[in-house]
């Protein structure tokens, strides 16, 4: 990669970075936690189907918001030119969760049992849903270019299969994808 493209492509994960702590606290968090409450508490939609199911939990989402703000908040006080504001990290945290959560609400109404893949969903929809809200309220970043937007996407996709994988091994996840 020339010098321009790694400085861009470092940017980048600078950014995103606190929607990747956001999208992979809860899976330890729950787990430390060990009880769990429905962020749904068990409600169904129109179509008879949870809305979310039981893989989606208040511990999991206050411990995502949680731990992507504060990830968020100390990156831009390490690096504050990082970000435009320190509420940019902020609503990365909050899209990352939105599309995880809007995810789970998709795959209930198509009848997709919980923990069943659904590639590219799975392993990006957090990201950009972050991004997407994150670049309506505060506009688009100035290492974004698409060469460096598909190696971030596909580095996500990567890491987000890498992760899983480490975290079934060390007994966190019943899947390893």
């Amino acid at each position: 990669m020339e010098e321009g493209l790694v400085w861009r492509f470092v940017m980048a994960l600078v950014y995103v970075f606190p929607a990747y702590v956001a999208n992979g606290a809860p899976v330890v968090a729950v787990r430390l936690i060990g009880t769990t409450h429905p962020l749904d508490f068990g409600r169904k939609f129109f179509d008879g189907r949870r809305l979310l199911g039981d893989g989606k939990t208040v511990e999991g989402l206050v411990s995502a918001l949680s731990a992507g703000i504060l990830t968020g908040v100390l990156l831009w006080l390490a690096s504050p030119n990082s970000f435009s504001s320190v509420m940019e990290p902020v609503v990365l945290s909050v899209g990352a969760v939105l599309g995880d959560v809007a995810g789970s609400f998709l795959k209930r109404r198509a009848g997709i049992e919980r923990g069943a893949p659904v590639p590219v969903l799975d392993q990006l929809g957090f990201l950009v849903t972050a991004l997407l809200l994150c670049w309506a309220v505060f506009g688009i970043p100035r290492w974004v270019d698409p060469v460096t937007l598909l190696l971030v996407i596909a580095f996500t996709g990567v890491l987000h299969l890498a992760t899983n994988a480490g975290a079934y091994l060390l007994n966190l996840k019943d899947r390893w994808y």
